[in-house]
């Protein structure tokens, strides 16, 4: 007959086993999705923005395009002018480039919120 402490280790070790076994499962499971959406094919354009006064633009600009989905990557390809280029990296099966162009387009301007002064073209 065990002893109180041989059943108590006993299932102290089972539930270890349950518990972690599950989390590595688990792991495993939500890795594969993230594994597959790097698998996925990614494009990069260059979009030229017109409207732009100032360096403020283009940090607002470039948020705007990071919160499109599917765009992974964004960055001004040179100094704010009147018209400044973003490289833009993104999943064409997730987000278009109109979506993007949306997303440029309703940004408020830096000197005046109200309005929409910006003007993509790819």
């Amino acid at each position: 007959m065990k002893s109180n402490n041989q059943i108590f280790y006993s299932l102290l070790v089972l539930t270890f086993v349950t518990v972690f076994g599950h989390t590595a499962a688990a792991q495993t499971a939500t890795a594969a999705p993230a594994t597959q959406a790097v698998a996925q094919k990614e494009a990069k354009i260059t979009v030229k923005v017109s409207g732009i006064t100032c360096s403020g633009d283009l940090k607002d600009i470039q948020k705007a395009i990071l919160k499109v989905a599917g765009v992974t990557a964004c960055q001004p390809a040179r100094k704010a002018s009147a018209t400044s280029a973003f490289e833009v990296t993104y999943q064409p099966s997730v987000a278009t480039e109109a979506e993007i162009r949306k997303a440029i387009e309703a940004t408020p301007g830096c000197d005046n919120p109200s309005e929409r002064p910006y003007r993509a073209k790819f």
